[in-house]
């Protein structure tokens, strides 16, 4: 199978409810020692019918009866003479809230097991901490992380001391733990409670010598989030995501899956990182080396294969469009109301007339928000795109559909 089957496989998943399949999931493979995952989004036509995708990519003959998820994913790839066609088969089964199963084509077969998604929280990852004690400058770096149970935990790093970290939270904004500190024989215990905003963090230290305002900003925060990277070279031109994750752990695209990045580093300016690719003893790496400038990352992929140039933009997060908003519009009929849910994590729900339909390739660049829904009317499958602006708590904008444009007004709710 060699590289081949990384190719074909390589891609991750998503869905929605506890006992429906629906909504949006994030699926587990290993290929040989090496996870892949990839985001699968499953809708429910007014008609019942499902339908599916794969990434950016449509699924077909979606079906999900007696807990039994199937579906069949084409993979279309450029060829030397012409383009070359894959076809696989997933069968998965549905049971307490997950899904196990395997993909299956002429090369083989990988399990393939899913889970639904959830946003990391905010805090974590590192930061930086400067406090005052008496008149003595102090820094600290904070590092929170997630335990594989979804609770937190948390380091404290300073020159001061011993420091032990406990009953981390991490709720509606707010975290809060207990820091002990041991220097020499002596031995305090504080508790800290600080909010997050962004890239920032503020707090109190609180301990029987009385409180400290401390302050911290985020190791890496410029660098954190979605990027569209294109690569130039002689086989030409190719545009992927890059996430980054406040954990600064990070995942590239690759054919509609998403494969982790190894060794992610900004030192100043300077972004590297490594990409692993292959199946057995088969490897394929590629490295980058760039300069991050603001919202621009620019650098080079180098491999066995060659150089390409590489140009990235940050895409802007969700911010403002994060929320429900309540949408009307006015048709021949009267008007016509709808749900649009934005989460943190860059996915989201619309739901009309009691079918709720996961929303694809959402954008948000600063005010500006677009996104498409794919919906079953009379036994057709319809697509429309969403573009609209953000003013404030109101948005509006446009369904664009082969049957035309629909104007639409929201208010956050």
């Amino acid at each position: 199978m060699g590289f081949l089957a990384v190719l074909v496989f390589g891609a991750p998943l998503l869905f929605a409810a506890a006992d429906d399949i629906t909504g949006a999931w994030e699926m587990t493979m290993d290929f040989g020692g090496r996870p892949s995952f990839a985001q699968l989004s499953i809708a429910r036509g007014a008609d019942g019918t499902l339908t599916g995708k794969w990434g950016n990519s449509d699924l077909l003959e979606v079906k999900f009866a007696d807990s039994k998820l199937t579906f069949v994913r084409v993979i279309r790839m450029p060829g030397q003479d012409q383009p070359m066609e894959f076809k696989l088969n997933y069968e998965g089964t549905l049971k307490d809230g997950k899904i196990q199963g395997k993909l299956i084509s002429e090369q083989g077969e990988f399990a393939a097991n899913g889970a639904r998604v959830k946003a990391k929280p905010a805090i974590l990852g590192q930061w930086n901490l400067a406090y005052k004690i008496q008149d003595r400058d102090m820094k600290a770096v904070l590092t929170v992380s997630q335990k594989p149970d979804s609770s937190m935990e948390a380091t404290w790093t300073s020159s001061f001391g011993e420091n032990v970290i406990s009953n981390v939270k991490f709720v509606d904004g707010k975290l809060t733990f207990t820091r002990k500190t041991k220097i020499n024989d002596m031995e305090f215990e504080s508790d800290f409670e600080g909010t997050a905003t962004g890239d920032k963090l503020s707090g109190k230290m609180k301990s029987q010598m009385g409180e400290i305002d401390v302050a911290g900003e985020r190791i890496g925060g410029a660098l954190i989030g979605k990027w569209a990277l294109t690569a130039t070279s002689e086989m030409g031109t190719f545009t992927q995501d890059l996430t980054i994750f406040p954990d600064m752990t990070a995942r590239y695209q690759f054919f509609d899956g998403e494969i982790p990045v190894k060794d992610l580093k900004l030192d100043n300016n300077v972004v590297t990182f490594g990409i692993e690719m292959g199946f057995g003893d088969q490897v394929f790496e590629l490295k980058f080396k760039g300069t991050l400038s603001g919202k621009e990352l620019n650098g080079e992929f180098t491999s066995s294969q060659g150089t390409s140039k590489v140009t990235g933009k940050k895409l802007e997060a969700a911010g403002a469009a994060v929320g429900t908003w309540e949408l009307s519009s006015t048709t021949q009929q009267g008007t016509r109301t709808s749900t649009l849910t934005i989460k943190e994590d860059m996915t989201g729900t619309y739901k009309s007339r009691d079918t709720e339909t996961p929303i694809q390739d959402l954008k948000v660049d600063a005010d500006q928000v677009s996104f498409k829904i794919t919906r079953e009317f009379q036994g057709n499958s319809v697509t429309m795109e969403f573009k609209g602006k953000i003013e404030g708590t109101t948005l509006k904008g446009q369904f664009i559909s082969e049957r035309g444009a629909r104007e639409v007004t929201g208010k956050k709710i």
